[in-house]
């Protein structure tokens, strides 16, 4: 198992999927070539050394975690074939037992130290990603730390993050994420918010900041319950919070109320695939101590308009807890996915074996109303048959074509929860501070009360086309 970013980096290298990029341009230049090298069958993850305007050492890294491969290599390296949703579900399953981290005096995040005056953000090639990003973004990889003042539990999150001069910049956050309840409660109390901005951390803590986990659930123990053994923490040099040993950066420094300062944040090219939110003013985070590695390298998870596949660590950690949750809901759920192309949840895709009527309706409202796509996923919420493999696009859409009545098969769920990042938002709801969104549950199934008359498909079941293969698996190879 890997301990922190730089040794992934070289376990994958020698893995012969690595590729040195040098002299490519922070401006757009990262990130276009990122997004063109994503688009490919098996995507290689890149390194950016010699960087424009940078001394070499200074580093960049972007498609680290493109394939479940690599994402399993944080997790369990003997075993990087399985498939991603079923390591999560099988762990999710056994039940998390939080391992709290240990404290060291120093760690190599603290290889340099930065405050005061010495304070400069621009000392890292912080990338500007996208032709009409309003500016660069350090955080994309990034896990922004902060603590309950009430319960005392240390919260991470992963926000977008941009820089506006040496100590200053924005961490946009939607509203009613737990990392923006916490800061809203130092706000009451006129208090600005501590927090550390973290660019580049070991994987395994990336994977679970990404998670929004019950509230009052550390992501330290999270992390350390994954990795069966405690996370090592350091603590900050301007802040009592924990900071991991080994991250590459962190960004010490205050989260200030928003009515002492703001900066214009965006418009930035968003996973939704669009500028959808903007530009606008957010909250100042004022950087007061930088820490960092040597040779350190910024860890990039732009969103990027590369079409792969569906298993990115966070979507197979999301579709793990839905079908945990749907267990404990609706009987008969053979298998839980999403449709590659469609950004991650946005189309999330539940197999069922039919046993009541409404069955199909009663899984599709509580896949929508699930703890993961509550807030602004699940924008058609699709249901299939049991013969109907939900990995592979070409049968939903099948099942869509040929199941799916658009009069009586598709029901829509107004004003739900979602977030200035959805491009379907009017800009008038937007004013009003109206972010909710519609839903559509598309029931792809054989109606249950006349399946048996359904006419009868020729395809081959999913056990018949598993024992083609294992007998003729020279041909599948």
């Amino acid at each position: 198992m890997v301990d922190d970013l730089q040794s992934f980096i070289a376990t994958v290298d020698k893995m012969g999927e690595c590729t040195v990029v040098e002299g490519a341009d922070w401006d757009i230049e990262i990130g276009s070539i990122s997004e063109v090298a994503l688009n490919s069958a098996n995507p290689p993850m890149l390194l950016f050394d010699s960087i424009k305007g940078y001394p070499q050492g200074y580093r960049v890294v972007t498609g680290a975690f493109a394939t479940a491969k690599r994402c399993l290599l944080a997790l369990d390296p003997e075993h990087t074939d399985q498939d991603l949703v079923t390591y999560f579900r099988r762990r999710l399953k056994e039940g998390i037992r939080p391992i709290p981290p240990v404290e060291v005096s120093g760690g190599l995040v603290k290889e340099n130290v930065h405050v005061g005056e010495d304070v400069d953000v621009f000392r890292f090639p912080a990338p500007k990603w996208h032709a009409l990003d309003g500016g660069r973004y350090i955080g994309t990889g990034s896990v922004v730390i902060t603590r309950d003042p009430d319960g005392g539990w240390v919260n991470m999150g992963t926000f977008r993050t941009q820089i506006h001069d040496n100590n200053t910049a924005t961490v946009y956050i939607s509203p009613g994420k737990q990392t923006d309840i916490i800061r809203r409660k130092y706000w009451a109390k006129g208090k600005a918010c501590p927090a550390v901005v973290v660019v580049g951390s070991e994987p395994v803590l990336y994977y679970v900041a990404a998670i929004q986990f019950p509230w009052g659930e550390s992501e330290y123990g999270v992390a350390g319950w994954l990795k069966n053994k405690p996370l090592e923490v350091t603590a900050g040099v301007t802040t009592d919070l924990p900071i991991p040993a080994t991250a590459e950066i962190a960004l010490e420094g205050e989260m200030l109320p928003p009515d002492v300062e703001k900066r214009e944040e965006g418009p930035f090219g968003e996973w939704t695939g669009y500028y959808a939110s903007g530009a606008k003013m957010q909250p100042v985070f004022r950087i007061k101590a930088i820490l960092h590695r040597n040779n350190p390298v910024i860890l990039g998870t732009p969103p990027l308009m590369h079409f792969g596949s569906a298993y990115a660590v966070t979507t197979a950690q999301r579709l793990a807890i839905l079908w945990n949750e749907l267990d404990n809901i609706v009987p008969g759920i053979q298998g839980v996915s999403a449709l590659e192309g469609a950004r991650g949840l946005y189309m999330p895709v539940i197999s069922i074996k039919q046993m009541y009527p409404g069955h199909a309706k009663h899984t599709a409202m509580a896949a929508a109303s699930s703890r993961i796509l509550a807030y602004h996923y699940g924008r058609y919420v699709i249901v299939v048959d049991d013969d109907i493999d939900p990995t592979n696009t070409s049968e939903v859409l099948w099942a869509i074509a040929s199941r799916c009545d658009p009069l009586n098969s598709i029901d829509i769920m107004r004003g739900c929860w979602s977030t200035g990042l959805d491009p379907t938002i009017s800009p008038a709801q937007k004013a009003e501070g109206n972010l909710t969104n519609n839903k559509a549950a598309v029931i792809a199934c054989k109606p249950f009360h006349w399946m048996d008359k359904y006419p009868t498909s020729f395809k081959l079941s999913l056990e018949e086309a598993k024992k083609v293969k294992e007998k003729w698996q020279h041909l599948f190879k």
